[in-house]
């Protein structure tokens, strides 16, 4: 995590001086105020999104699958599977398929989620900590076009180095969570 945040770090250092040498003063702060924003974003997402799966761990919600996500998407139902039924050649009735389909919608009836369970899993999703830190990135973009010194070359790119940075660090790191 140290490391993530040094080299945040540095690569805002390095915006700030390519803002300040291109376009001065307004573009250094349109610079500063995008990057500043979209770190407030991505750190509050992944602390919400974090909290999220903890309680569901700690819950007991987490089910380790054994098919993998691929496997998940071609063969939702688990029609392909290696596993022989009993009686390949047994002709099944419309009424023995019909009764089939039954269970189906009503198992599919009963596993649908409340309201409760979907406000309770959106959550996350209005955390404070991400409705102010977009709160931020908005009045930040309203107060610099207000002064006049909303200069796109330099605020675009910097509201996407965070999230580059971000994820590309996860990506080289594995997904471990070791140093959290």
């Amino acid at each position: 995590m140290r490391h993530l945040i040094v080299t945040l770090g540095l690569v805002d250092l390095l915006l700030a001086l390519l803002a300040s040498l291109a376009g001065g003063v307004p573009a250094l702060a349109s610079s500063q105020v995008g990057f500043f924003s979209s770190l407030l974003v991505v750190a509050a997402s992944f602390g919400s999104y974090r909290r999220m799966v903890r309680q569901r761990l700690a819950a007991g919600m987490a089910v380790p699958e054994t098919r993998d996500s691929i496997d998940r998407m071609e063969d939702p139902y688990g029609l392909y599977d290696d596993e022989e039924p009993e009686s390949c050649e047994r002709e099944e009735s419309t009424e023995n398929f019909r009764e089939i389909v039954r269970e189906e919608k009503a198992r599919l009836k009963k596993s649908r989620r409340s309201p409760a369970k979907v406000a309770r899993d959106a959550v996350p999703a209005f955390s404070p900590w991400r409705l102010g830190a977009y709160a931020f990135l908005v009045l930040g973009f309203f107060f610099l076009r207000g002064k006049g010194w909303l200069v796109l070359a330099a605020y675009l790119p910097a509201l996407a180095l965070p999230i580059i940075v971000t994820v590309w660090y996860l990506l080289g790191q594995g997904g471990t969570d070791a140093d959290a």
